[in-house]
C-alpha cells in the first residue's frame, strides 16, 4: 500500500497510441505502449488495476491544437476567473479540454494580464483513454498539452534568445514551438515526417518557412525579426541540417545535443531515442506541472482522494499527538504518585521525629487551643497604652500562696480590668455570680483616652471555692489568706472584698431533700474582690501615704 502511493503514472496520448511511464521517487521503473484500439484499451485497462492508487497525468500531443493570446484588465480574485472563463468561452467554445496560461503583465500605464488561451480542437481519438481511466477510478490528477512542456524543456536548456523557434522530432512527427522571452506563443505538430536524410532536410526546411510565414502574418515576428532556429536530437544528427538551414535561409540555427541532459536526468538514452516524449513525461513526473486542460468532472477522483489522504495523515498525526499525551501524561502522573509516596514517607520521618523530641518536652496542663488563645489575647493587649501584666502578676501570686496546704482551692472564673480616674467605681455585674469555666475571661477597659499614667488600675476578681463541702470555716478562712496575700504585695494599693463566698444572697439556689447525706449538699461558693493597684512610678512617701 506504502509503495503504490509513491508511485505516480504519466502518459502521454498521440493519434495513434499511448505511451505510459511509472515513475517511483522521481525515477523511471517501467513504460509500456499500448496502441488505440479495443485490445490496447482492454490493456490499458489492466495496467490501470495494477496502480489503482497512482496519480495519473496526462499528455497530449496533437496536431489540432489552438492558441490565441489576449490582453485583459488586470483583475485579481473571483472578477479574474470570471473574466478568464468568459474569454475562454469566446475562443473555445464546446471545446473540452482548453485552459488559460498567464504570460505576464504589460510595462505600460495599465499593466494589463497577457494570457494563452489554448485548447485541443478535436479530441476523438482521447475518448476512449479518458474512458477507461475514468472506468477504472484512476485519480485523475490533470490533461496538459506536450507544447507546455516543451517551454520548460527550453529553460532547462537555458535558451535565452527573444525569439526561438524549437524543433523537436517526436514520435507522432516534427513539433515547432515559437517561444518569445521563454513564453509559450504557439506550437504545431507536422506528421508525415520523412525519414530519407535529404528528404529531411527538405522537410524541416519547408515547414520552418510555413511557420516564419504563419508568424509574420499573427504579427509576432517581421522581417527583421532576429528569428534563432534550434534544432533538438539525441543522437547529433540534425548537425549537417543545422548547417544547411543556415546556408540556404541564412538564419541563426543551432544543433543542441540533448544527451546530457538525459543523462543527467537519469533516463536510459536508448529508451529516449526511440521514444523522445519520454523526456517531456520525466519533467512533469518530477514536478514541473504546467497548466491543466481537463475539466473539474474528470478530476474529482484525485481531489477525492487527496481529501482521504488528507484524512488519514490528520488521523495518524492525531494518534500520534495523542500517544505522545498519553504517554507524558503517565508520565506525569508517574512522577506525581512517586512525589506523593515519597512525601508520604517524608512526613513518617518528620512525625517520628517529632515524636523523638516531644518526649523531652515538659508536661503541660494547657492545651494548644488555649495557648493559641493566649497568645491572641497578648497580641490584643500589646495594643493598649498600659499592660494588664501587673495585676495577672498579683493575682498570680496570690493564687500560688493561696493553694498549699489547704482542702479547698482557688479558681479563678473572671478578671476585669479597668483604667479610670474613678478610684471608687464600681463592678457592672451587680455581683453576679458567675458560672465556672474552664477558660477564665479576662475584660480590658479604658474609660478614657487621656494619659495612662494618670490613671487608675482596678480589676475586679471574681473566683470560686473548689472543693466546698459545706465547711464554711474553711472557705473563709482560704478566701482571707488570698486577699491577705494580694494585700501583702507592694504592688497594690487597696483591696476590698465585694461579696463573700458563703451567704444568704438570693442569687444562690438550694437544692436537695433533708433525706439526703450531709457530704453531698454542696453549695457553689463565689467571691469577688475589687483591687486597685498603684501607679507603677509612684514615690515612696505617696505609697504611704496611699497605704
Amino acid at each position: 500500500m506504502l509503495q503504490s502511493r509513491q508511485n505516480k503514472l504519466v502518459l502521454c496520448a498521440t493519434a495513434n497510441s499511448l505511451l505510459a511511464g511509472l515513475w517511483r521517487g522521481g525515477k523511471l521503473q517501467s513504460n509500456q505502449s499500448f496502441a488505440n484500439d479495443e485490445a490496447g484499451h482492454q490493456a490499458f485497462s489492466k495496467f490501470l488495476q495494477q496502480y489503482p492508487e497512482a496519480p495519473v497525468h496526462l499528455i497530449v500531443d496533437a496536431a489540432e491544437e489552438s492558441y490565441s493570446l489576449e490582453s485583459l484588465p488586470h483583475t485579481t480574485g473571483h472578477a479574474q476567473r470570471a473574466l478568464v472563463a468568459r474569454k475562454l468561452n469566446q475562443y473555445c467554445r464546446g471545446l473540452n479540454y482548453r485552459t488559460a496560461h498567464f504570460i505576464d503583465r504589460d510595462q505600460d500605464k495599465r499593466r494589463d494580464d497577457n494570457f494563452l488561451f489554448a485548447a485541443l480542437n478535436n479530441d476523438d481519438f482521447l475518448k476512449n483513454w479518458v474512458a477507461v481511466i475514468q472506468a477504472a477510478k484512476a485519480p485523475l490528477v490533470g490533461i496538459y498539452l506536450l507544447s507546455m512542456l516543451s517551454q520548460v524543456l527550453a529553460r532547462q536548456l537555458q535558451l535565452m534568445a527573444p525569439h526561438i523557434l524549437l524543433c523537436e522530432k517526436l514520435s507522432s512527427g516534427l513539433r515547432q514551438t515559437y517561444l518569445h522571452h521563454g513564453q509559450l506563443y504557439l506550437s504545431r505538430l507536422i506528421s508525415n515526417v520523412p525519414t530519407n536524410a535529404d528528404q529531411l532536410e527538405y522537410f524541416y526546411l519547408e515547414e520552418t518557412e510555413k511557420t516564419w510565414r504563419y508568424l509574420m502574418s499573427q504579427r509576432f515576428i517581421s522581417h527583421e525579426t532576429p528569428l534563432k532556429l534550434v534544432l533538438l536530437s539525441t543522437d547529433g544528427t540534425t548537425q549537417q541540417m543545422s548547417q544547411a538551414i543556415n546556408q540556404e535561409r541564412n538564419w541563426a540555427c543551432s544543433d543542441i545535443s540533448l544527451a546530457a541532459l538525459i543523462m543527467n536526468l537519469g533516463l536510459p538514452t536508448n529508451l529516449v531515442q526511440q521514444m523522445p516524449e519520454l523526456l517531456h513525461m520525466h519533467l512533469l513526473a518530477n514536478g514541473h506541472l504546467v497548466d491543466n486542460l481537463a475539466p473539474e468532472s474528470l478530476t474529482k477522483n484525485f481531489q477525492f482522494a487527496r481529501v482521504k489522504q488528507a484524512i488519514k495523515i490528520s488521523t495518524v498525526a492525531l494518534g500520534v499527538l495523542g500517544l505522545v499525551a498519553t504517554g507524558w501524561m503517565l508520565k506525569q502522573g508517574l512522577d506525581n504518585k512517586t512525589a506523593l509516596n515519597q512525601a508520604m514517607q517524608d512526613t513518617v520521618t518528620q512525625q517520628h521525629r517529632y515524636d523523638e523530641a516531644s518526649k523531652n518536652f515538659p508536661i503541660t496542663p494547657i492545651s494548644a487551643n488555649d495557648l493559641r488563645i493566649a497568645v491572641a489575647l497578648d497580641k490584643t493587649i500589646a495594643g493598649y497604652p498600659k499592660s494588664p501584666r501587673r495585676l495577672m502578676q498579683v493575682v498570680s501570686a496570690a493564687l500560688e500562696q493561696s493553694s498549699p496546704g489547704t482542702l479547698v482551692n482557688i479558681q479563678l472564673d473572671k478578671l476585669r480590668w479597668v483604667l479610670s480616674h474613678d478610684r471608687h467605681l464600681q463592678d457592672e455585674d451587680k455581683l453576679a455570680p458567675l458560672p465556672a469555666s474552664n477558660h477564665p475571661q479576662t475584660d480590658i477597659v479604658i474609660t478614657a483616652p487621656t494619659d495612662p499614667s494618670t490613671l487608675n488600675e482596678i480589676a475586679f476578681v471574681t473566683a470560686e471555692i473548689t472543693g466546698f463541702t459545706g465547711n464554711y470555716r474553711e472557705v473563709i478562712n482560704s478566701v482571707n489568706r488570698f486577699v491577705a496575700n494580694i494585700k501583702a504585695d507592694s504592688r497594690v494599693a487597696t483591696v476590698e472584698v465585694l461579696q463573700e463566698p458563703v451567704n444568704a444572697s438570693s442569687f444562690v439556689d438550694l437544692q436537695g431533700s433533708t433525706t439526703d447525706e450531709p457530704s453531698t449538699q454542696k453549695q457553689p461558693a463565689f467571691f469577688k474582690l475589687k483591687v486597685m493597684l498603684k501607679p507603677a512610678d509612684m514615690p515612696p512617701e505617696t505609697l504611704a501615704e496611699v497605704q
